[in-house]
């Protein structure tokens, strides 16, 4: 992902904060993802703290911007094949939730995985989704993907997220 241009952070800053007092702490992690910056628990919380050293309620522009810097640095340096993540991701579905055997999944595996399967993995592993975002999600994969009988061909899902 190429660096954000300051004047886009700037623009998207300027939408949450309101009265020019600075964005709330509480606030760091929905303004990144605004920015489409991908950003971890750890680090968010590493990003509060800096800021809470600061100021108890508000974030400055310069701060912000500087969080923004290191989570993009971050970022870049996840280098990961996404295909294979994901194909690693297909067969846990299959084998955990559909109770396929690895014969089976190596053998014939089905194209299509339980949307509710999908959704059980993104709240509860990993980098945890919200309930929102899970919903949001959901509602993109019933418009964007072939659906049949409550599965999603996984081939379009995997495109949807890139």
């Amino acid at each position: 992902m190429a660096a954000i241009p300051d004047e886009e952070v700037q623009e998207v800053f300027k939408l949450f904060d309101q009265d020019g007092s600075g964005i709330k702490i509480k606030e760091i992690g929905t303004v990144m993802r605004s920015l489409g910056v991908s950003v971890s628990q750890a680090q968010l919380g590493e990003f509060r703290a800096e800021a809470e050293k600061k100021d108890n309620t508000y974030l400055e522009f310069a701060d912000f911007l500087g969080f923004v810097k290191r989570a993009e640095t971050v970022e870049a340096g996840k280098s990961s094949d996404m295909a294979k993540e994901m194909a690693g991701m297909k067969v846990g579905l299959l084998h955990f939730f559909d109770k396929m055997s690895s014969k089976q999944i190596r053998e014939s595996p089905p194209d299509n995985v339980k949307i509710a399967d999908i959704k059980h993995i993104l709240s509860s592993v990993g980098e945890k989704m919200t309930e929102e975002e899970i919903e949001e999600m959901t509602r993109e994969v019933r418009a964007n993907c072939k659906i049949q009988d409550g599965r999603v061909n996984f081939d379009d899902f995997v495109n949807l997220l890139k």
